[in-house]
């Protein structure tokens, strides 16, 4: 590769433009908003607030996460498998900071709980 096309490449990963674009174009075609660039401008707005990449996930998928780190099968999750779960889903930087600077997850969290967590978190 030539200089100038290292050069861009290494620009574009540094500042995750092609993930922003995959993020964006993904929660377009999700949504499907009537107004494409205000909906853009606004998520712009969000993700300079909140963080990257805000993930879109359904209750089946956040049901199937919890059950994965449930391991004893009692319905419920300790604070440390809680953090591991949602530092699993997290997608960006900043929702991994404050994910492991956080003092709010409970000893045990049960599937509602894990649910507004990861709404709190990375919705």
């Amino acid at each position: 590769m030539n200089y100038k096309v290292e050069s861009a490449d290494e620009y574009l990963r540094r500042n995750r433009i092609m993930e922003l674009f995959e993020d964006l174009c993904t929660k377009a075609s999700y949504i499907q908003p009537e107004n494409l660039e205000e909906f853009f401008v606004e998520d712009l707005r969000i993700k300079q607030k909140q963080g990257f990449i805000t993930p879109i996930f359904t209750k089946a998928e956040i049901q199937n996460i919890f059950e994965l780190f449930d391991l004893k099968r009692d319905g419920y999750i300790t604070q440390e498998n809680c953090r591991k779960a949602l530092l699993t889903i997290a997608s960006s930087q900043k929702q991994q900071e404050i994910i492991e600077a956080t003092q709010v997850i409970d000893e045990k969290v049960d599937i509602n709980r894990f649910q507004r967590l990861v709404e709190q978190f990375l919705g």
